[in-house]
């Protein structure tokens, strides 16, 4: 890009300094009246407007408070244009201020972008360079949720000029009012950039701002109308994996849940913690071995949302080298449906099957094969991925997932989860409304050369309701499966073939997580991410209601703490959640926002 490409800064004139001021008022009366109240008061406000060179006359007074107005709006806008040449140039780019909560329309947005550049001709050119650039810029500027498009670039690009003007004017504007005023003013100055560091105080301003639940929820709903969110097009329970930040790093997961802390550069929170703000001392336990129910805090997610109506979050904590748990529930084994998120059940079962028939087989080694040869050979993980990212490049998660069942009798298949939650009171018979891709499937070993699992009679039908409880029960013991005791382990499953359906989880569509680290300001404040998850929904007509779950395993290395010169600190924790409203916009925006709430609390260490 030229450098001639964006506009320079321009020198505001005395008449336009003098139409800034008079614009201020109602009519030339108040203004005159306002000019002779800054004239006495000339002293407590000349050095912050540069007019302590000038007399103190009300002319003056009109021309140079209007000029500083204008010249400080000016700069707002070339601070967000450099912005954008250094992404027309290719560089990576930060944000250079808070991004909009409520933000321009679409035409004012346009208008602001075409203001930046010498002509309309030569934005319309370097707008293509942005739209080729988008990864370098879109998340600084608030566009992560928008597609790449030539349109889309103008209005966030556009937004985020209107905002830097729209502060400048407001900030400049109070203080010519309170100069009116006689109060004392301040000279304008930026804020300090964090150069060093320190990124202690930036992600604790965004984690406080976040105590505000109900601002939260409002700044999501905010991304839901600017998409024009309907309940067939969501703003982030189908968003992808393609548009996640973390996508890169998913091949990562499965090595990064081995590791554990050190206990010196890297630590967890030991046998106890005492939480933030209550002062409350949680204990943790021993993971529970298979087949026994954990001791579950009843009231321990009282603070979620009346729109969440059930959940569980389990909280590891490392003491020696394995992790202990601290379990969390809203109506946590209440039974009911849980949609799709069950799916990750079928899946869990094959593998443990698997590797009970043949413990060195490796799933990604292995095929699904048609019995019956109607259907091509087709890898496990291919399979795996599309039930989770319904990516739908075998088939449809729904049929996939029959499919996975069909390898054990629902019958089986019910008394399994059973036997390893410990909760008798579930029903794990049903279907996902379409027939099996593959009605006799078999796992076959390509090494091997030889079938390992085959199909099984279909049983007795039933219904698939569960509850919170189980689901977490399952995603922790398969994110934590290095971390615990033998015994509480998946049955027979080796981590060689676990692996491959952690990589799978982390292509899930819902993107909850990803949103949530966001609002807090954390993505850049840990590392070693793994986030594996399976999102459920669907419409109740039974209930007349919406009902959305997630199921998730967050971990990553927190690093606020060397702000404090602390240790950084592994966090890792797994949860579900069943929201239900009659408006599935606003649940969509209430799921995001809990989830945001949970995450806040454990950086916070106000939950444990």
């Amino acid at each position: 890009m030229s450098a001639s490409s964006i506009l320079s800064p321009r020198t505001i004139t005395n008449s336009e300094g003098l139409a800034e001021f008079n614009a201020l008022f109602n009519n030339q009366q108040a203004a005159d009246d306002a000019a002779l109240k800054l004239k006495v008061y000339w002293d407590k406000w000349a050095v912050a407007f540069d007019a302590q060179w000038f007399e103190a006359t009300e002319i003056n007074a009109k021309i140079l408070t209007g000029k500083k107005l204008a010249q400080e709006v000016e700069n707002a806008k070339i601070k967000v244009a450099t912005a954008v040449q250094q992404a027309l140039e290719g560089q990576q780019v930060t944000a250079p201020i808070d991004l909009p909560t409520n933000a321009v329309n679409n035409d004012e947005a346009v208008a602001a972008f075409y203001s930046i550049f010498k002509s309309q001709q030569v934005a319309d050119k370097e707008v293509e360079t942005l739209v080729a650039n988008w990864d370098k810029w879109a998340i600084a500027f608030g566009g992560r949720w928008y597609a790449p498009e030539i349109f889309n670039a103008k209005v966030v690009v556009g937004r985020l000029i209107a905002k830097a003007m729209a502060d400048a004017r407001s900030k400049v504007t109070k203080a010519i009012m309170e100069a009116i005023e006689g109060k004392q003013i301040s000279l304008f100055a930026e804020s300090a950039t964090n150069t060093e560091d320190k990124p202690l105080p930036v992600a604790d301003n965004k984690l406080e701002k976040a105590k505000d639940r109900a601002q939260v929820f409002k700044d999501f709903m905010k991304i839901e109308i600017n998409m024009g969110a309907t309940a067939d097009r969501l703003a982030f329970l189908y968003r992808g994996v393609q548009k996640s930040p973390y996508k890169e790093q998913i091949k990562d997961y499965p090595e990064r849940l081995k590791a554990k802390p050190d206990g010196q550069t890297i630590v967890s929170y030991g046998e106890t913690v005492v939480l933030k703000g209550s002062d409350r001392t949680v204990t943790f336990s021993s993971y529970p071995e298979v087949g026994k129910l954990p001791e579950i805090d009843p009231k321990g997610l009282d603070f979620l949302h009346g729109d969440i109506k059930e959940a569980c979050v389990c909280v590891g904590s490392f003491v020696g080298d394995k992790i202990k748990a601290h379990w969390l529930g809203k109506n946590a084994l209440a039974k009911g449906q849980f949609w799709s998120s069950t799916k990750i059940l079928p899946l869990l079962n094959v593998v443990c099957k698997v590797n009970g028939n043949s413990l060195d087989t490796d799933i990604d080694n292995c095929v699904i094969r048609d019995q019956d040869r109607r259907k091509r050979d087709v890898p496990f993980y291919e399979m795996a991925w599309d039930v989770v990212s319904y990516g739908d490049r075998i088939a449809s998660s729904n049929s996939l997932a029959a499919m996975f069942k069909r390898f054990e009798t629902r019958p089986g298949l019910e008394n399994w989860v059973r036997k390893i939650t410990g909760n008798p009171n579930l029903d794990f018979r049903g279907s996902y409304g379409q027939p099996a891709f593959i009605y006799r499937p078999e796992v076959y070993d390509l090494k091997k050369g030889k079938v390992i699992l085959a199909p099984a009679s279909e049983g007795s039908p039933g219904e698939n309701l569960l509850t919170a409880y189980d689901l977490t029960r399952f995603i922790s013991m398969l994110g934590w499966h290095h971390h615990i005791t033998a015994p509480a382990r998946l049955p027979s499953a080796q981590w060689h073939s676990l692996e491959s359906i952690v990589r799978a989880m982390g292509t899930d569509a819902c993107r909850y997580m990803d949103v949530a680290i966001e609002m807090l300001g954390l993505q850049n404040y840990i590392s070693s991410p793994v986030i594996i998850s399976k999102l459920g929904n669907g419409y109740s007509s039974s209930r007349n209601r919406y009902e959305y779950v997630y199921v998730a395993l967050v971990q990553f290395i927190d690093e606020l703490p060397k702000g404090e010169a602390k240790p950084v600190k592994l966090r890792t924790v797994s949860m579900v959640l069943r929201g239900a409203s009659r408006d599935a916009v606003q649940l969509d925006a209430r799921m995001a926002a809990e989830v945001t709430e949970i995450l806040r609390r454990v950086v916070t260490e106000e939950l444990a």
